[in-house]
C-alpha cells in the first residue's frame, strides 16, 4: 500500500512539474509576441530612410461631413503643404488625388479627418466645442509599407458667445495643417 501511494505521489508531481513547464513556456512566448511591437518612443524619432519628395494624397474624409463642412478640408490640405515647403527640408512636395505608382525615395503622406466638429456653425449648441482631427499615415512610396500612424488633433473651447466660436472654427483648418506639416518634418528629421 505504501508503494502504490509513492507511485501516485511520483506521478503526480510528474504531472504537476509538465504543467508548470507548460505555463512557464506558454507565459515566456506571449512576452516574445509583445515584444515585437515597436516602443511608442521610437514613433518621436526621426525616419531611418531620407525621401527626396514628398507626395500629399488628397484628405479622405465622409461625404456627409464634407457636405455639412463645405472647403474645411480643402483648407486644412493645402496648409499643410503650404506649411510643408516651410518647415521641411524636402523642396519637391505635390498633391495627388489616390495612390501614385511606387517611386523611389518618395514618402506618401495619407490623411484621413475622423472628426468634424465646428460649434460656431451649430447655432446654439454651446456645450461641443470644435475640434478637427485626422489620422496621418505616412508610407514608404517604393514599398506601400506603413512607416508610422498617428492620430492629430486640435480642440479650441467654445466661447461664450456663437460670433466669436465662428471666429476660432475659422483658423482651425488652417491651425490643424500646421500640425501636420509640423508632424510630417519632424518625422522626417534632418532629410
Amino acid at each position: 500500500m505504501i508503494n502504490y501511494n509513492k507511485k501516485q505521489s511520483t506521478a503526480l508531481i510528474f504531472i504537476l512539474i509538465l504543467v508548470s513547464i507548460f505555463f512557464i513556456f506558454s507565459c515566456t512566448g506571449l512576452k516574445s509576441l509583445t515584444s515585437i511591437e515597436e516602443p511608442a518612443w521610437k514613433n518621436n524619432l526621426p525616419l531611418e530612410k531620407s525621401y527626396e519628395k514628398i507626395i500629399i494624397q488628397k484628405f479622405e474624409v465622409d461625404q456627409a461631413l464634407e457636405k455639412n463642412y463645405p472647403g474645411v478640408t480643402i483648407t486644412c490640405e493645402s496648409t499643410a503643404m503650404n506649411e510643408l515647403l516651410k518647415v521641411s527640408s524636402i523642396s519637391k512636395i505635390e498633391k495627388a488625388r489616390a495612390s501614385s505608382v511606387r517611386q523611389m525615395g518618395a514618402l506618401i503622406v495619407k490623411t484621413r479627418v475622423t472628426v468634424l466638429r465646428l460649434a460656431g456653425r451649430n447655432a446654439g449648441n454651446q456645450t461641443a466645442g470644435s475640434e478637427m482631427a485626422v489620422n496621418v499615415r505616412l508610407i514608404d512610396s517604393a514599398t506601400g509599407k506603413i512607416l508610422r500612424e498617428k492620430d492629430l488633433s486640435t480642440i479650441t473651447r467654445t466661447h461664450t458667445s456663437s460670433s466669436n466660436s465662428g471666429s476660432s472654427d475659422q483658423m482651425l483648418p488652417y491651425d490643424l495643417g500646421k500640425i501636420i506639416a509640423q508632424y510630417v518634418a519632424a518625422a522626417l528629421g534632418g532629410n
